[in-house]
C-alpha cells in the first residue's frame, strides 16, 4: 500500500510538473509568435492603435450630418429614451421608413409581428390578430439588375389606407402623395446638400471609446436603416411624374448618407453601405430610364457617386476590425469575462461556464490566436487591398477559403492557435464578394450618369464609351474585376447595354445567367454566379 501511495504520489507530481512544462511554452511560444506578428505590422506601416487610423473630424459647417436633423444621432442612447431629443430625433427617422399602414406604421406592431414569426409558438388566433390585413411589400426595384422598373401600381396600393383619397388614376402620384407625410425631414436633409463633408457625429476621434471596443453602440443604423428604400421609392416615383428636381433630390441625400456609411471603422458599416449603394444604383437606372433630369442633375449624381470608394472603405473597416479584435483577445485574456464578447448569444449560465474555462487556458493560447488573427487580417484582406485592388482581394478569398476549410476539418485536434481567427474570419470573407460586387454597381452607375449627360447634349447615346470621357473631369472607371473598359454596345431601340465581367472574370457579351427557378432572385453577389453585371433597358 505504501509503495502504491507513493507511486500514485510520484505520478502525480510528474503529471503537474508536465502541465506546467506545457503550460510555460505554450506562454512563451504565444509570446513569440505576437511580437514577431505585432513586429511585422510594424514594419508594414499598421497600426493597433484603433484611435490612430481614425480620420479627422469635418467641421460641422462642412458637414451633411451635422444638420439638425442628423447631428449626434450616432451617441448611443443610455436607456433608449425616446423621449429624450436625441429619442425624438431617431424616432422621426424611423418612422419614415417604408411600413404597411395596415400595421398603423407603428414599431409595436412590427415588433409583435417580427416576434410572432421568430417565435412560431404562437396560436392561429395570435398570428391574425397581429397579422390582419397585412400585405407583403412589394419588390423594390431591380433596375441595375434585372433592366426592370419598379412596380408603381403595387407600391401605390400597398401604401393605400382607408383614409387615403381615391386613386388619381396616376400610381406614381399615388405613391408621392403617400410619401407626402415625409415631405418636411426631407426639406430640411436637402438644406444640408451643399456641405461636401458627410460624416457622422459625433466624429469617431472624439469619442470616448470603451475598453472592449466591440461593445460600441451604432445606433444610428437603426434610425436611418428605413430612411434610404423610402427616399428610393420617392426618387422613382418623382421620376415617373416628371418632377426630376424631387427626383433627384431624394437621390442626392441618399448618395449623402451612404457616404457616412462609407466612413466606419468597422464591417457592420461596410455592409450597410453595400445595401444601400444596392438601392442607390437602382435609383440611378430608374432616373436614367426615365430620362429624368438635365446634363447638371446627372453632372452631380456622377460626381456624388465617385466619391463611393468601396475598397477604400472596405480597408478602412478592416483596419478598425483588426484593431478592435486585438482589442477583444486582449480583453478576454486580461478579465477572463465572457460576458461582453458572449452576452447577447449566450444564456446567463453558459457565460459563467465560459468564463470559469478562461482561467483555466495559457494566456499563450490567447496570444497565438490573436497572433494569427491579425496575420490573416494582413495577409488575406489589408495587403490586397492596400497595395493592389480588388481582384487580388477575390484571388486572396480563394486561398483563404481553401485554408479555412482544410483546418475547419481538423479541429478540434489541430490548429488550436486558429480557434479564434476560424471564427472571426468568416465574417470579413463573406463580405468580399459583395464589396467587389458593389463597387461595380457603382461603376457602372457612374457611366450611366456619364451617358445620360452626353445624351441630353448629343441627342443620342454615343457609339463608344470611351467618347463621355470630359477633359478636366475624372474619367469613367474601368471594370474592376477584369481592370479594362467596361463592355457597351448602342441597343436597336435607342438605349445600350453595358456591363461588367462577374467572378469567373469571362467577357460573356453582356450576358446574364440568371436563376432557372426563379430569375428575380439570381444572387449577382455570390462568388459562384457565372456571367456578366449587365446595365440595360430590356425589361418592362
Amino acid at each position: 500500500m505504501r509503495r502504491w501511495v507513493r507511486w500514485c504520489a510520484w505520478m502525480g507530481v510528474v503529471v503537474i510538473a508536465a502541465l506546467v512544462v506545457v503550460r510555460e511554452y505554450v506562454d512563451w511560444s504565444g509570446r513569440r509568435r505576437w511580437a514577431a506578428v505585432q513586429e511585422m505590422l510594424a514594419r508594414e506601416g499598421e497600426s493597433l492603435d484603433f484611435r490612430k487610423n481614425l480620420p479627422d473630424p469635418v467641421p460641422d459647417e462642412l458637414n451633411f450630418c451635422a444638420i439638425s436633423a442628423l447631428k449626434n444621432i450616432a451617441i448611443a442612447p443610455e436607456n433608449n429614451d425616446d423621449k429624450s431629443e436625441l429619442g425624438r430625433k431617431r424616432m422621426r427617422l424611423r418612422n419614415a421608413a417604408l411600413r404597411d399602414p395596415r400595421m398603423n406604421n407603428s414599431m409595436d406592431s412590427l415588433a409583435k409581428l417580427s416576434k410572432v414569426l421568430a417565435t412560431g409558438t404562437h396560436s392561429a388566433q395570435e398570428f391574425e390578430a397581429v397579422t390582419k390585413g397585412y400585405i407583403p411589400q412589394p419588390k423594390p426595384s431591380q433596375g441595375a439588375n434585372l433592366g426592370i422598373a419598379v412596380d408603381m401600381k403595387a407600391w401605390a396600393d400597398w401604401l393605400r389606407t382607408d383614409d387615403s383619397p381615391p386613386s388619381s388614376g396616376n400610381a406614381a402620384r399615388d405613391v408621392l402623395a403617400a410619401l407626402s407625410k415625409n415631405d418636411s425631414l426631407i426639406s430640411e436633409l436637402a438644406l444640408g446638400l451643399s456641405r461636401p463633408g458627410s460624416q457622422w457625429t459625433p466624429a469617431w476621434k472624439t469619442r470616448e471609446l470603451p475598453p472592449f471596443l466591440f461593445s460600441i453602440a451604432l445606433p444610428q443604423y437603426s434610425a436611418i436603416q428605413g430612411l434610404t428604400p423610402m427616399l428610393i421609392l420617392r426618387s422613382a416615383a418623382a421620376a415617373r411624374v416628371g418632377d426630376a428636381a424631387k427626383a433627384h433630390e431624394c437621390l442626392l441625400i441618399a448618395i449623402r448618407l451612404n457616404e457616412a456609411n462609407l466612413g466606419e471603422p468597422f464591417l457592420i458599416g461596410t455592409l450597410v453601405s453595400c445595401g444601400c449603394t444596392y438601392m442607390i444604383s437602382n435609383a440611378v437606372w430608374e432616373l436614367c430610364n426615365a430620362h429624368s433630369g438635365t446634363a447638371e442633375d446627372f453632372r452631380r449624381l456622377q460626381e456624388g457617386l465617385s466619391r463611393f470608394d468601396c475598397q477604400k472603405s472596405f480597408l478602412y473597416a478592416e483596419r478598425g476590425e483588426l484593431a478592435g479584435g486585438v482589442n477583444a483577445a486582449e480583453f478576454l485574456k486580461r478579465t477572463k469575462d465572457a460576458g461582453l464578447v458572449l452576452g447577447p448569444f449566450a444564456s446567463p449560465q453558459v457565460i459563467r461556464n465560459v468564463s470559469i474555462a478562461l482561467h483555466f487556458i495559457p494566456e499563450g493560447w490567447f496570444d497565438a490566436n490573436t497572433a494569427t488573427l491579425a496575420q490573416w487580417d494582413f495577409d488575406y484582406f489589408i495587403k490586397p487591398l492596400r497595395d493592389a485592388g480588388l481582384p487580388e482581394l477575390l484571388a486572396k478569398r480563394k486561398e483563404l477559403e481553401t485554408l479555412v476549410t482544410g483546418h475547419t476539418n481538423q479541429l478540434p485536434y489541430r490548429h488550436l492557435d486558429e480557434i479564434v481567427a476560424l471564427t472571426a474570419i468568416r465574417v470579413a470573407s463573406s463580405v468580399t464578394s459583395k464589396v467587389v460586387y458593389t463597387q461595380c454597381l457603382v461603376n457602372e452607375a457612374i457611366a450611366a450618369c456619364a451617358l445620360e449627360r452626353y445624351r441630353i447634349e448629343h441627342g443620342s447615346y454615343p457609339d463608344t464609351l470611351e467618347a463621355v470621357n470630359r477633359a478636366g473631369e475624372r474619367r469613367i472607371p474601368l471594370d474592376v474585376i477584369s481592370e479594362k473598359a467596361m463592355g457597351y454596345r448602342k441597343t436597336a431601340d435607342g438605349r445600350y447595354a453595358l456591363w461588367c465581367v462577374g467572378f469567373d472574370g469571362k467577357d460573356d457579351g453582356g450576358k446574364r445567367v440568371l436563376d432557372k427557378d426563379n430569375p428575380e432572385r439570381t444572387r449577382f453577389s455570390d462568388p459562384k454566379y457565372v456571367g456578366d453585371w449587365v446595365w440595360d433597358f430590356a425589361g418592362k
